[in-house]
């Protein structure tokens, strides 16, 4: 009980972390390659703390797509 709430502390700081990143290149301080670094760097933490789960992959789709945006 108490490792899937360390779990899921994990996935909900990696989440932030996207969302974070995403902010960033909204706001037009970073380039698309330090948006794109984030965004992987957020789903490795993702995949460490949640031993592999496919929602890491549909966070870094949804990070990576607001890279892209401006």
């Amino acid at each position: 009980m108490v490792r899937d709430r360390a779990i899921g502390a994990w996935v909900t700081a990696a989440g932030i972390g996207l969302l974070l990143a995403a902010g960033l290149v909204a706001s037009g301080d970073a380039t698309a390659n330090q948006c794109a670094s984030a965004c992987y760097a957020a789903h490795n933490q993702c995949r460490i703390a949640s031993k592999g789960s496919p929602s890491c992959d549909a966070q870094l789709s949804r990070c990576l797509a607001s890279c892209g945006r401006k």
